[in-house]
């Protein structure tokens, strides 16, 4: 009996070891062919808007299912403020990582590329600074972040304004020389917000949750892609902050992230969102400091 005793505990503890083994392999890696989650740890946190950023980025990939981190891929060399995945007319496998840079960036404020494989970034074009546009006096320059990419190829920002009477300025850049055309006055009025097209290529904004007549509510903007101007919007429960995310096309959910910007290496989360149906999810504690999302589609 003791020895059979034995047997049956040696069997119990190995099959325990093999499978948490399967657990740790399972969030290590993901079946080829599946869209990869990729994100950049490092906010600007400058000590005054428009300052020096006080960290550079560097590459994660990340898991959508748990928030957990696969691996570190590698430092980008910039403040990453938004990131975006370009796969137009089809050719996902071969496709360029864009990203935009934070205002206090030591190195370049402006469009960049980064290397999918080293985390290593370049930018588009170093002379375009501050996207080709002119700095009004008073301003370090365009704070664009959070951009996205449709299916055509046509890249898309955004950035808040602030100031009674004023709303969120629209963008669109050219992505072949970082150069971005301005379009003010949306008419919405955003902040800790995402911006991205869902795999049918419609717009959207995803606002942070606001106190609105004594009520706590969150609001989807869907958003048209020329001018940036609201078309309809889309409320969310329960309100919880999701910025700067991507659409899976798997399963065609916003995947952002809540964190407190005002606090360095605060928890983050990974937040889904159910557009259709209005529902917010929290997926799970994620790597600290994570800042930006965004999802690598059809990559082996």
């Amino acid at each position: 009996m003791k020895t059979l005793w034995r047997f049956a505990t040696l069997t119990t503890i190995l099959a325990g070891a093999i499978l948490a083994i399967g657990i740790q392999a399972s969030a290590q890696t993901q079946p080829p062919g599946q869209p990869v989650l990729l994100g950049t740890t490092g906010a600007c946190f400058n000590a005054f808007p428009g300052g020096p950023c006080t960290q550079t980025s560097t590459l994660v990939q990340i898991d959508p299912q748990t928030g957990a981190l696969i691996r570190t891929i590698g430092p980008v060399g910039y403040t990453v403020n938004g990131l975006a995945w370009d796969c137009t007319a089809g050719n996902c496998k071969s496709g360029t990582l864009y990203a935009t840079t934070a205002l206090g960036d030591t190195h370049f404020h402006g469009l960049i590329t980064i290397d999918p494989n080293t985390g290593a970034g370049t930018p588009v074009d170093a002379s375009v600074v501050n996207f080709g546009l002119s700095i009004d006096p008073g301003t370090a320059g365009s704070p664009i972040h959070s951009i996205t990419v449709d299916s055509f190829g046509n890249m898309a920002g955004w950035y808040d304004e602030f100031g009674p009477g004023v709303t969120d300025t629209f963008v669109r850049i050219d992505k072949t020389t970082g150069i971005a055309t301005e379009f003010p006055s949306t008419g919405i009025n955003t902040s800790q917000n995402g911006l991205s097209f869902s795999d049918s290529d419609a717009l959207w904004n995803i606002d942070s949750p606001k106190f609105v007549a004594g009520a706590l509510v969150q609001n989807a903007f869907l958003i048209n892609p020329q001018n940036g101007t609201e078309i309809s919007s889309r409320g969310l429960v329960p309100p919880t902050n999701a910025a700067i995310g991507d659409f899976n096309p798997i399963d065609n959910h916003y995947y952002g992230l809540n964190f407190d910007t005002s606090i360095p290496f605060s928890p983050t989360y990974i937040v889904e969102i159910n557009i259709r149906k209005g529902t917010v999810t929290t997926v799970g504690q994620t790597v600290d400091n994570l800042h930006t999302l965004a999802f690598m589609k059809d990559h082996p």
